[in-house]
């Protein structure tokens, strides 16, 4: 199936605007700190010819670009996980005239799992985006192309903390085991703080916030009890969140609803079907069986319809239209 027909089946259950454009596909590599590995963004863009497939792949080598400037959403995968667990968002967004950019966090991806629970994950990750943006926005092909002032992002678990950094959360570690020891049902969690907690490996390591994002996305927020009123006061950015009913990862009320309360101001929030991996797109490939299950009765095809149209009209509106 080609990224445009896989488009065509959402947009007509949707209403969503029809495909406008094939997509192209690069990637290129960024430099992170000294010492540090290089970060490999992959980049996703309305082109003249050319097309992907329903997997991301291209079907011609760097088709050029369309001309005009346009929105640029970056996306943030989710722990151990790979920007293309979210393809039918990122082939839908740039068919429709964005440019998609997301960097595969060293460290916390799909073949290097050493990061989570250290600030190679929880400090490093913001600093990636921040790192992709100057990377896009200096770029020879995309820089002209990327409205400077019209850039997004989309962040699923461990990505949605990133984003809430990003646009200018601050984290209080400290939160975590004065949380545990208050609670018993934060079980998974809680587990992780009871054997350790956060292993600083980077203690010169700071946050990153990046004002330029202005926009953002959060599906299933990981780490939302690192946050309080203090932390989240300086948030200007438009904000959406969704929620998973029967999370079982990211668990209820710890995390999107702490965020709701702790945020200067409310956020759209949002309550689908589902558990932690239903943000995960529709398995069309040999994938990890986790990834793949939902509950009885859930559609995820059906949840998707949905996040792929209200979060293309989410952007619409605090970003333009591209």
């Amino acid at each position: 199936m080609t990224v445009i027909a896989l488009i065509l089946g959402v947009t007509a259950a949707t209403g969503v605007a029809q495909a406008q454009f094939p997509v192209g596909t690069r990637i290129f590599n960024t430099e992170d700190l000294p010492g540090e590995p290089p970060i490999a963004v992959r980049v996703w863009y309305p082109a003249t010819s050319g097309n992907v497939t329903s997997e991301g792949e291209p079907t011609e080598a760097d088709a050029p670009p369309v001309p005009g400037r346009r929105r640029l959403i970056m996306l943030s995968h989710g722990s151990g996980g790979m920007p293309l667990n979210h393809r039918d968002i990122i082939l839908l967004l740039a068919s429709g005239g964005s440019i998609v950019a997301a960097p595969l966090h060293p460290f916390d991806n799909v073949t290097n799992h050493t990061g989570p629970g250290t600030d190679l994950q929880l400090i490093g990750r913001s600093r990636h985006i921040a790192r992709s943006v100057d990377a896009m926005l200096a770029h020879p092909v995309f820089g002209p192309l990327v409205d400077g002032a019209r850039i997004g992002l989309i962040g699923y678990s461990a990505g949605g903390y990133t984003g809430l950094v990003v646009v200018g959360g601050r984290p209080d570690f400290a939160l975590g085991p004065a949380h545990c020891a208050k609670t018993d049902r934060d079980s998974l969690f809680c587990g992780w703080m009871r054997r350790g907690g956060i292993q600083r490996l980077r203690p010169d390591w700071t946050v990153t916030h990046d004002k330029r994002v202005r926009a953002a996305v959060l599906l299933a927020p990981a780490y939302g009890i690192f946050f309080d009123r203090r932390g989240l006061a300086d948030i200007t950015a438009a904000l959406r969140i969704y929620r998973a009913e029967t999370d079982e990862v990211v668990r209820h009320p710890y995390n999107e609803d702490q965020l709701r309360r702790a945020l200067p101001r409310p956020p759209e929030y949002v309550v689908v079907p589902g558990g932690h991996f239903v943000f995960v797109a529709p398995c069309r490939r040999p994938m990890p069986s986790v990834l793949c299950r939902d509950p009885t009765g859930v559609d995820r095809l059906a949840v998707h319809r949905r996040l792929n149209a209200e979060i293309p009209d989410f952007f619409n509106r605090s970003l333009g239209r591209d």
